[in-house]
């Protein structure tokens, strides 16, 4: 399931495959926050990992200027 269908439901189980970064700026929150218990989310990193960071994406050629 995408982060974008899992927004407003309730998961079981949460796996996430962060060996590419996070498209959208909140959606890593979206999909942890999905989880009932974070005892069940694993997350996978890129093998060069080690801090265990992702980047946060943000286009800001696709924001309106404020």
């Amino acid at each position: 399931m995408t982060i974008n269908k899992a927004q407003g439901q309730s998961v079981v189980h949460v796996g996430l495959d962060l060996r590419t970064a996070v498209f959208a700026h909140g959606q890593l929150y979206v999909a942890l926050s999905r989880c009932t218990s974070p005892l069940r989310i694993k997350v996978l990193f890129a093998e060069d990992k080690q801090d265990m960071r992702t980047m946060n994406i943000v286009y800001q050629e696709v924001l309106p200027n404020l």
